[in-house]
């Protein structure tokens, strides 16, 4: 009798320590498996960040380019540079357009002295780097092209100050996706161009909007005064 209750014993501890094993290798696994999901994640979120990273920005240091110094702004987006060859030429910013300061019919737009002042302040004097697309001269025999200043993309620069809108002309579109993108984040936050309604428009500029947010604050002004 006292035989067969050791043996039951014997066999209760076995079982027990079986039952341990079991929940200990199971908590391991659950464990581990929390771990690996936390990585997936942290390489999930790293490869979103990575993402978000502009086809410029990533390939900043990969730039090909020619070498030049501004010697003097035209306006905001056209620059007269000396090449490291010692002649001159006229340059236009690739895929932006900043209102007009200059132009004989359309005479002084909006925001244009404040792109223009700004571009001076930027680039007068420096030395850029110019990076060419598939077109490299306009019909005006301008170059044209994508200026880089200290690593930074200047059209890009432009086009975050609300100082410019994305201008397209085929076949020189290397970088437009990313400008559109940067154009609808400073259209939000109406910045520059973007704080008057209508008035970027994707073919130009539409002073007439001026006009009209200009009239409406004057009745604006004048219903309030009318009520006081």
């Amino acid at each position: 009798m006292k035989e067969i209750k050791a043996i039951i014993y014997a066999m209760l501890v076995t079982f027990m320590l079986l039952l341990t094993g079991c929940s200990d290798e199971q908590a391991s696994h659950s464990s581990t498996s929390s771990a690996d999901t936390k990585q997936a994640v942290q390489v999930e979120d790293s490869s979103d960040q990575e993402d978000d990273h502009s086809p410029s920005k990533a390939n900043r240091e990969d730039v090909v380019g020619e070498a030049a110094t501004v010697e003097r702004v035209v306006d905001g987006d056209t620059l007269k540079v000396k090449m490291l060859n010692g002649k001159t030429d006229r340059v236009r910013l690739l895929l932006v357009d900043t209102p007009e300061t200059k132009h004989p019919k359309l005479g002084v737009q909006p925001f244009g002295p404040e792109a223009s002042a700004y571009t001076k302040k930027r680039l007068e004097g420096q030395e850029i780097t110019l990076e060419f697309d598939v077109q490299e001269r306009d019909q005006y025999g301008r170059l044209l092209a994508y200026v880089w200043i200290d690593n930074e993309l200047y059209n890009e620069e432009l086009l975050a100050k609300g100082l410019a809108r994305v201008a397209v002309f085929p076949p020189n579109t290397k970088y437009v996706d990313e400008f559109k993108k940067i154009q609808e984040q400073a259209r939000k936050s109406e910045k520059g161009i973007w704080s008057i309604e209508n008035y970027a428009q994707e073919k130009g500029y539409n002073t007439d909007a001026v006009k009209n947010q200009s009239s409406s604050k004057q009745k604006d002004r004048y219903s309030v005064r009318q009520k006081l």
